[in-house]
């Protein structure tokens, strides 16, 4: 079976082709949860679609990891060491 032929593919594309950095939380959790839910139906799964939702789950945490240490890179996370500016 082709893998744009799962339920939950459309979730998971979306959260790929974000660009949006305020929605992509957003995306990767609408997504974690679309694969989540076929995880927990009745119907089987074959090894094809296990596989694409292994890596899918692996994509996923990629991009979790992306975006957080882009966040650091400019400067998105908070220095705790700094002292906060007073205005």
């Amino acid at each position: 079976m082709d893998q744009t032929n799962y339920l939950w593919n459309a979730a998971y594309m979306a959260a790929v082709y974000e660009t949006d950095d305020s929605l992509m939380p957003g995306r990767i959790l609408e997504a974690l949860s679309a694969i989540e839910q076929r995880l927990l139906t009745p119907s089987e799964i074959d090894t094809e679609e296990f596989k694409a939702i292994q890596n899918a789950q692996d994509g996923l945490q990629a991009l979790k990891a992306e975006r957080m240490a882009n966040r650091q890179h400019w400067g998105y996370e908070r220095d705790l060491n700094s002292e906060p500016s007073s205005a």
